[in-house]
């Protein structure tokens, strides 16, 4: 009497119970089942089945997964039982190694009984196949991430030696502007050599600001009504980016006459990146290989020109009227507050402006061996009347003053062509400012533009700034110099963020200072970007470029006294004693 197979409801349930039934064989064979284990009734795999398919239907299981093919699993006889006889196996095992295999003519075909078993059957071989076809991706491996520190390490490299290209520099300028420049270096060399010392009781004031890209120039008359104050124009040709008032910092050289200028003359070569090289710890290197001269040397040269420019311009110009003196009283040469702070570079800018002035009375005859016979014997101190100024100052000069300035923790961020400057200050009573921590590094808007020629990305160049920041605001809220008005944790009020140069308006260098006033850094206080008065122009421009020249022409006892970071000592943090018991043992 023939039993037929139990019927299933559905394609899916009988695929389920067969491969379940599948899974059941297989466990029943492993070779670490116990030797002990019971064999089970006959009929009891089929119960088990309807078991499983119903606890399968109330957990709600989706489609079944893959499992070994049918044609492994032994034949059975009606009970259930491997069929074998006694002594089989090992009858089988020795025919087995004494025979040749047969080569394999394919997988057997299989003929499977009971309703939906067949069709279940091919279902399982289609998802089989179906899985197989399908690759799994190899597992992406992270490449470690390249620390902050030494991505501003490359950058720093990359550019430090190089000549960033600013802007396209004039091949010609007009013959009436060419005259009136010489006009007044003859002019300002002969007042110099007349008269070379200060009136410090009423003489005017200059403001020099020496950027690597431009350079401005100001002048003023303390301790007179409205204290007059005037910006010097630049000659149209010679404009920085069309400013009128910024002079591009660059001059030529005529190698066949030996010949410095301030406009470009036929046959001459272009003298540029000077102060970008000694920034960058080069000013002893060749300007550019093919001509004699180092960046130092073209610095005081530079220098000698636009002195003796500038005093020629003041003299026939007149541009402070009635008011204005004869003769100078001081001239302030803006430098960065790190080059202020470190003897070395503070050093190298004494003997360049040392050299400039006694060059300047020279102005219309400078040649390369008097440039450099006269740089190499100045002294390591200014003349009178010439200071070298921190640039803080000045800029904090022309905010502190103003009715909308606040005292506490100000963080100042000045963008320019070449470098980045970057100061944590404290502001007392708009009259002391204290700098906890300073630095100027080469990552202004064309060295940008240099990493990028150099195949690096703006990524880097962004970590880069960020590393400069982190190294001035992290040493600025240590314990050891101003926590509690810089760190997020123990501050009162956010620290106010003062932006200056024109290099700010990159993407890199945009995005760079809009994270700076957030509540997780400095606080969420509005950007502050001081402009001087509206009096010290006549033209339509952008005056925060005149910022740190308006703020150089004030006069030293007005300007706020500045403590620079290594004039602030240290605090040594107090060390909190906790309480302690003391037990009867120690009594």
């Amino acid at each position: 009497m023939s039993r037929k197979g139990k019927g299933f409801a559905s394609l899916a349930d009988a695929a389920s119970a067969l491969m379940d039934l599948r899974t059941s064989l297989a466990g029943t064979i492993a070779p670490s089942r116990s030797p002990d284990r019971k064999p089970q009734a006959a009929g009891s795999e089929f119960a088990d089945i309807e078991q499983q398919m119903l606890a399968k239907q109330a957990a709600g299981q989706g489609e079944p997964t893959a499992c070994p093919p049918l044609s492994t699993f032994p034949a059975r006889n009606g009970a259930g039982q491997r069929a074998s006889k006694p002594g089989a196996k090992a009858q089988k095992a020795k025919n087995k190694k004494a025979q040749p295999q047969p080569k394999s003519k394919g997988a057997k075909k299989i003929i499977l009984k009971g309703p939906g078993m067949k069709a279940a059957y091919q279902a399982i071989l289609e998802a089989e196949r179906a899985a197989a076809a399908v690759k799994q991706p190899a597992p992406v491996v992270a490449e470690p991430a390249i620390p902050r520190e030494t991505i501003f390490r490359q950058i720093i490299a990359a550019v430090r030696n190089t000549t960033p290209m600013i802007e396209p520099r004039p091949v010609s300028i007009t013959p009436q502007n060419q005259a009136a420049i010489e006009r007044a270096i003859i002019d300002g060399a002969a007042q110099l050599s007349e008269k070379p010392q200060p009136d410090v009781d009423d003489g005017f004031i200059v403001g020099f600001d020496f950027g690597t890209s431009s350079v401005k120039l100001a002048v003023s008359q303390p301790y007179h009504a409205d204290n007059p104050t005037k910006a010097m124009p630049a000659p149209e040709g010679l404009q920085s980016f069309g400013h009128p008032y910024l002079w591009q910092t660059a001059m030529w050289f005529d190698p066949k006459t030996g010949r410095f200028s301030l406009y470009p003359l036929p046959g001459a070569v272009t003298l540029e990146g000077f102060k970008t090289g000694i920034i960058g710890a080069h000013g002893g290197e060749l300007v550019r290989p093919d001509v004699s001269i180092t960046r130092v040397e073209a610095a005081a040269a530079f220098l000698a020109l636009h002195f003796a420019h500038f005093f020629g311009w003041y003299r026939q110009a007149k541009p402070l009227g009635p008011a204005g003196a004869d003769q100078f009283m001081a001239v302030n040469v803006g430098i960065p507050v790190a080059a202020h702070d470190d003897a070395r570079s503070f050093s190298i800018f004494k003997r360049i402006v040392a050299a400039a002035v006694e060059l300047a009375p020279f102005a219309s005859q400078l040649t390369p061996d008097l440039v450099r016979q006269t740089h190499s014997r100045s002294p390591d101190r200014l003349p009178a009347g010439f200071y070298l100024v921190p640039e803080l100052t000045a800029a904090v000069a022309g905010y502190a003053f103003a009715p909308t300035s606040q005292p506490g923790s100000h963080m100042l961020v000045d963008v320019g062509a070449s470098t980045l400057d970057i100061v944590a200050f404290n502001l007392v009573g708009r009259e002391r400012v204290a700098v906890f921590s300073a630095a100027v590094e080469l990552l202004g808007a064309a060295a940008l533009d240099s990493a990028l020629s150099r195949q690096l990305s703006a990524g880097d160049f962004k970590r880069a700034c960020d590393h400069e920041f982190e190294e001035v605001y992290g040493r600025a809220r240590s314990p050891e110099r101003a926590q509690d008005g810089f760190h997020a944790a123990y501050r009162r009020k956010p620290v106010q963020l003062l932006v200056t140069g024109g290099g700010c308006k990159t993407e890199v260098h945009d995005r760079f200072i809009a994270e700076m006033p957030t509540e997780r850094v400095l606080g969420a206080a509005p950007t502050i970007h001081p402009l001087p008065p509206k009096a010290m122009t006549d033209m339509s421009c952008d005056r925060s470029r005149l910022l740190l020249a308006y703020g150089l022409t004030r006069d030293l006892p007005d300007l706020p006294e500045i403590k620079l970071p290594s004039q602030v000592p240290s605090i040594t943090p107090l060390v909190r004693m906790e309480p302690s018991f003391v037990g009867p043992e120690m009594t």
